[in-house]
């Protein structure tokens, strides 16, 4: 038996056929999750920009400055800033010192989220909690 039957030939091009698109179908979903990973990379970023923001005017405003009214809860459209279909929403919640979730005022901890929606679905959550210490010093 010399060379190849012309069977041989075919199930060798079938199989190296199917490991091809075993290898492009992976290729492709390993694309779709780069996309997906910058784009929780880019909303991480945005949630840590305006959590420092608040850090900072906590540091030289006061303590009272961060509320609702200087952070409304309405959705910010992120697109002036070159984030298309992004949008933010800082919500600030003056909680319970004990469980640090339940809404209680005059407790000296804040509670503050932000969430980062891109293309109409929340891509990051981000929290931290802001206390009234350290002013007045």
């Amino acid at each position: 038996m010399k060379g190849f039957t012309l069977i041989e030939v075919i199930i060798t091009l079938g199989v190296l056929a199917g490991g091809t698109m075993g290898v492009l179908a992976m290729y492709q979903r390993n694309i779709e999750r780069a996309a997906q990973m910058e784009q929780t990379t880019i909303a991480m970023e945005l949630a840590q920009e305006k959590l420092e923001q608040i850090i900072q005017d906590k540091k030289y405003q006061n303590y009272a400055y961060i509320n609702s009214t200087n952070y409304p809860a309405t959705p910010e459209d992120l697109t002036a800033q070159g984030f298309k279909g992004y949008t933010r929403i800082t919500t600030i919640t003056e909680v319970d010192a004990t469980n640090l979730t339940t809404p209680q005022n005059g407790t000296g901890y804040k509670k503050i989220t932000v969430n980062i929606s891109a293309g109409g679905t929340t891509a990051a959550t981000v929290e931290t909690m802001v206390a009234l210490w350290g002013e007045g010093s």
